[in-house]
Order: C-alpha cells, then structure tokens, then sequence
C-alpha cells in the first residue's frame, strides 16, 4: 500500500527526533541546537547537530542530514516504506486503510505479549526451575537472559492459551501467530511445552516469532520453532541481529554461526556481531538484510562433513553478490558455544584471525576428502565447477576461476571448457524439470500433500490438523510444506500459484515441478478430502517406518529409548486420529 503525503508529513511533525536520535547518539545542549559525535563517520570532536524545533539534523563532517526518516533510514539501514512504518507504529500514526494493518499490528502486538510472559516464567514461575537450573549449567548468567528476552514455556498443553484467555487475546490471533495449534477435535493446544523459550526478533527488535529448546533429554524434537507466518519467514531473518546491529557497524564484519546459544555464548564473550540462520539454510535474503550493514562474513562451522556441506551450499550465495566470505573450522564435535567454554574468547579470536577465504576452503575441504592425485582434483573439480557455473557476473566468474586455477594447480583454460560444458545442461532451477529429490518414490505421498493444496486451496485447514510438518521424512517438502502452513487461511485460498511462486522464490523450482508432477488423482474428479486423508495416513506410517528403522540402528539404550517413547506417543495420535472424522463443513467444488 502506498504513502500518501500526508501520513508522511504526520509522521514527521508526531515523531520526537531528539527522543529517536538520542537513543542512538550521545547527545548535550548546544543552545537550541543538541550536539554529539556523527554516527555515519569517524571524528573526534562533534559535528553532528540535531534541531528538534525543526525536526532536522546535520553533520558538518561529512553533510549527512535530513528528517527523522531520514536518519532511521541511514542510521537503521531500512527503506523509505519500512523507516515511515516503524516511526507511525511508534507514534501512533495510522498508515494506510483496510484490515490488513490493524490485524498487522494486533499480532505483532500479541506476539510482544506473550514474549513478556515467557520472560516472567522464566525468571518467577516455580515451575521454570528445570529451566533456569539448565540455563545455569550451561553457563549462562542472568544478564543473558535479559539481553535475549529468554523465555519458559509451562509444561502443559494449554498455560498460553489460558494466559491468553485472560488477557483477552483471541484464540484466532493466537494460531495466525503460530503460538497455538488446534488438534483433531478442535481444541487449542500450546505449540511450545517445557522448553527454554528464545524470542525470534527482526532488525528492529519487533518479536516475530519463538523457538523452544527442549530441556529433559528424552524429550524431541531437541529445537522447535513456531511455524512460519505473514510476519516470520525463515529465509529473511537472522537471530540476534537486533542485539548485533550497533556490534556489527563498530567490527565491520558479522559472525554467522548455527544455534541460538552459539550466538549468546559468542555475544557474552565480547563478539557481540555474531547472529544465526533460524532453523534453516542460509539464503540470498539473509545476505541482502545482512549487506545493509556489512560486506564483510565470517561464518564459523562444525568441523565435520555437515560442516562441509553447509559451506559448498552457501560459497554461491557469496561468490555471486561478491560478498568478502571467510570460514573458521572448529573441531570436530564443537561448536562456538562448546569452543569458548572450553578454550576462551581469546583462542576464538585467533581462529578468526586466520578465518580462510570461502574459496580456499571449499578446495581444502574438497580435495582433503578426493585425495590431492590426478583422479582426486577430477572428482574435486567436478564438485567445484558447477558451483562456478552459478556466478551471474561475468568479471566476478572470470577472477573466480583464475583463483580456482591457481588453487587446483590447472590451466583457467580447462575450467572453462569444464564450465562451457556445464552451461550446455539446463540450470536446475530454470527448468519444470523435478530435482531428483522430488522425484523419489518415498517422498511421493509428501509430494501428493502439497499438490493437493495447490490444486484444492481450501484444504489448507484440514491439512494443518491432520498433519504437522515435523511428520514429514524429506527436508525440503517439510521445509516447503511449512511455509504454506504459515501463510493465514484466508490468504492461502485466495493467492495464484505465480504469488506463491513469488512469495517463496527459494522454492520456487520445487513449486513448479509439483504443480506439473503427474498422477492419477489429477486426471478426473476426485473427492479431494479423502484423497487427502489418504495421503497423509501413508506418510504417518512412513513415520513409523522410519522410526522402528532409527530403534533398530540406535547407538546405545538411551537413544533406542528415547526413539521408541517417540515411537508410542506417535501410535497414541494416529489412534486417535484414526477414530476421529475431520470435518471442513462444505466440502469443496470439482
């Protein structure tokens, strides 16, 4: 939607620019004048001058200046749209008409709520004393949890929905936030139990979402997030970058690591850049939130094959937008948070001294595990060229390759030829060609789901009781069923297929090769609910399945202990489900 002049002149004459500023900068009295240091460039002696009469503010230095917007959108890295909406939701400014904005602000609203009341668990309620105990075993004082707003929630199946109750929040607002599902029968349960409760926040420091640490051992999955919705997308915040943000300008360079203790252990040791991914892969939009305020990363993995992986996943990312991209290898089995415990801030500083340019590492890793003979650089640069193939830019790839030829001991001429040949074969992602992994015969019934919901819309509700993405075996389909689950009801029925399209680019790819997937449920008339059903009563057995398989592979009683608890709790939903009829009301036109 669209600003119109006035809303923008409301939120400049209502926003209090020495009130912004002055949380920002240090301000003293300069007559009608406030002076302090420039934010935007070094000095020594203050230039910057701020005029609340005027609501203006200068720099002598270096002639920065402008309105309130203005400063939130240099000082804040944020857009004209998002500085004008982060200024009327703090002034009490309307922006805008229509419904959407004030369901907006009553969920972010809510979501701030219950932050709060997670935080007084935690640190009142005698019920959170497994959480507070836990918290100090692992070291972690009281000032960190404040800094991170932690949180507990109760070990029950309806303390928020009861806290909320109280409070007058809506049960309708609770579930579009992705605080409470609804079971079977209808009746609201709490999505976070007896977890350690880490609120998700945006660059502004807007709560957006939560994730939840289990704290007894048997307990799983070990970390859980609420699902994705209007407000969290996975793919386009970092946590921590809220507390990072005043860090990351001072160090010039931001530390990615992979867990949300890894950023509090760092961040407690004085490396207060450091931020993660929430649950998932790095993508284009973390980097382009990331480039508002530096161009310098230092990504810190485990040092074992997962390690690896993440690294050749990420190295295009970088390599495409030029991005300065280096890598610290802890040892196998840690991570930054076991590191520093074990071996201080100070030895973790120095691994970061010597971080290794992505590139570098890619080919040590690489070649580390083919072997550095004749047959072992082929097989490496058959690993190394197609990520190659992926860089847009024809300079970038062109000194990209001329590094690789030193690094490989090969001439840039036979990489080229190699890359000539990869360009021959269509990308991947510009094809309807379905990657191969989705077009394994195991993950056809997950497959299924999702086509179902792109063909019948208004099967999304009965999808969200019947099925949690957890149940789902394949990564990606979780991953992608997610993010249809987080879109609201409402709104999923009404999108085309190019909005979902447009709405999760990163999945694009796999959107399109389901839509055009054939089967034989698409080629008449069906009755869409019970082909529904069927499905996902294929993948919870296909959840047994996999379940007896990990009891049977298990090292050691505990594990094959915790699984098989899973494994019966698992049975005592699917018989209840299976005595339960969902019902949808009117069921959807043919």
């Amino acid at each position: 939607m669209g600003l119109s002049r006035e809303t923008i002149e409301e939120v400049k004459d209502r926003a209090d620019i020495l009130q912004v500023i002055g949380e920002r900068v240090t301000l003293r009295s300069a007559g009608a004048n406030f002076k302090g240091l420039c934010p935007f460039h070094s000095e020594k002696s203050p230039s910057f001058m701020v005029n609340p009469g005027k609501g203006i503010y200068h720099c002598f230095g270096c002639g920065a200046g402008g309105s309130v917007i203005d400063f939130l959108m240099a000082y804040d890295r944020l857009s004209f749209p998002e500085a004008v909406t982060a200024l009327a939701e703090r002034f009490g400014v309307t922006v805008g008409v229509g419904s959407a904005h004030p369901a907006r602000s009553r969920e972010l609203e809510v979501l701030n709520t219950v932050r709060g009341w997670f935080h007084e668990n935690l640190l009142r309620r005698p019920e959170a004393e497994s959480a507070r105990r836990y918290l100090v075993q692992r070291s972690f004082d009281e000032d960190s949890w404040s800094a991170f707003s932690l949180g507990f929630a109760l070990d029950g199946w309806q303390g928020l929905v009861t806290f909320a109750r109280d409070q007058r929040i809506s049960l309708d607002d609770l579930v579009a936030c992705g605080l409470v599902k609804k079971g079977p029968t209808g009746r609201p349960f709490d999505m976070l139990r007896n977890r350690v409760v880490f609120p998700i926040l945006d660059a502004q420091g807007t709560c957006i979402g939560f994730g939840g640490r289990v704290i007894r051992p048997l307990d799983s999955p070990k970390y859980l997030n609420t699902p994705e919705t209007r407000h969290y997308r996975k793919s386009r915040v970092l946590f921590g970058l809220a507390q990072a943000r005043e860090a990351l300008r001072q160090a010039g360079r931001v530390i990615l690591v992979e867990g949300y203790l890894d950023v509090m252990r760092l961040h407690e040791a004085g490396f207060r850049e450091a931020v993660a991914t929430c649950g998932t892969a790095l993508t284009g939009d973390h980097l382009d939130l990331l480039d508002k305020f530096t161009d310098r990363v230092v990504l810190v993995f485990d040092g074992d094959e997962a390690g690896t992986k993440a690294a050749l996943r990420s190295a295009p990312l970088f390599l495409n937008r030029g991005i300065e991209a280096r890598v610290v290898t802890l040892p196998a089995d840690e991570d930054p948070d076991d590191f520093v415990l074990k071996q201080g801030a100070e030895a973790f500083a120095a691994r970061l001294e010597t971080a290794t340019p992505i590139l570098e590492h890619l080919v040590f890793q690489t070649l580390q595990r083919h072997g550095e003979g004749v047959e072992g650089r082929e097989r490496a640069m058959g690993e190394l060229v197609p990520l190659i193939s992926e860089i847009r830019r024809p300079a970038t790839r062109d000194i990209t390759v001329r590094h690789l030829a030193d690094l490989m001991k090969v001439s840039a001429q036979a990489i080229n030829a190699m890359l000539l040949t990869a360009r021959k074969s269509p990308p991947q992602a510009d094809t309807d060609t379905p990657p191969a992994a989705l077009r394994s015969p195991e993950g056809r019934h997950q497959r299924m789901l999702v086509k179902i919901l792109l063909q019948e819309r208004a099967l999304i509700g009965m999808a969200r009781e019947l099925v949690t993405p957890e149940e789902l075996a394949d990564g990606r389909m979780r991953q992608l069923y997610e993010k249809l689950l987080g879109v609201a009801d409402d709104e999923f029925k009404s999108l085309a297929f190019e909005d979902l399209t447009s709405m999760f680019p990163e999945s694009a790819a796999d959107l399109r090769a389901i839509q055009i997937e054939d089967s034989h449920h698409t080629r008449a008339v069906v009755d869409w609910e019970e082909v529904l059903r069927n499905e996902v009563f294929q993948i919870k057995n296909a959840r047994i399945n996999q379940l007896l398989q990990r009891i049977k592979s298990a090292r050691g009683d505990e594990e094959a202990n915790q699984t098989l608890q899973e494994l019966k709790a698992f049975r005592r939903d699917i018989a209840a489900w299976k005595h339960k009829r969902i019902s949808l009301g009117a069921r959807p036109s043919s």
